[in-house]
């Protein structure tokens, strides 16, 4: 065989012996994690960060107005499809838990033409406060890679769960 026909193998044979043990040294068993989703969630938010946006009035709405109540601060936009099919439930869990117990803080997304957000609020029946996104908040929570996404905040502040992707009214009870 010729040098280059040698060359060739070698190289052959060292990629290949790179590859597998790249392959195998991948396969080692990991520890097991004993934390849960919200522990984990805990640790990247100690404490829900605290943010400040205009409602669809043009009033401002504070989440630490909010302290004390359970909140869902829920990420979604008038044009994605799972978002208008949780909404309804979102309105049923204001109605049934009432503001004294449960605050929906409704976050849109939505950008260009936002007079679609108000309309839309409105044809839907939205119960609760509808706020407009800013890059403080996608900042803060972001980032936000899917709508709906859902981030559960307890009485004292801190978030207990994210929920990305559509979730049943049971989930979030």
């Amino acid at each position: 065989m010729s040098k280059k026909v040698w060359f060739i193998l070698v190289i052959g044979l060292v990629v290949v012996a790179s590859l597998g043990y790249g392959f195998l040294s991948g396969t080692e068993k990991q520890p097991v994690k004993s934390e849960t989703k919200a522990q984990q969630q805990q640790q990247r938010y100690p404490d829900a960060p605290d943010f400040e946006l205009k409602d669809l009035d043009g009033n401002m709405v504070k989440l630490s107005d909010h302290k004390g109540k359970v909140v869902i601060i829920d990420f979604w936009a008038t044009w994605c499809g799972p978002c208008r099919r949780g909404i309804p439930e979102f309105i049923e869990l204001q109605e049934e838990y009432g503001e004294d117990q449960l605050v929906i803080l409704g976050v849109s997304v939505d950008q260009g033409d936002l007079s679609v957000v108000p309309a839309f609020a409105k044809n839907y029946g939205i119960n609760y406060p509808v706020l407009y996104a800013n890059a403080d908040i996608q900042r803060k929570y972001g980032p936000i890679r899917s709508i709906p996404t859902a981030f559960i905040v307890d009485t004292t502040g801190k978030v207990r769960d994210l929920a990305r992707g559509l979730r049943p009214k049971s989930y979030f009870k």
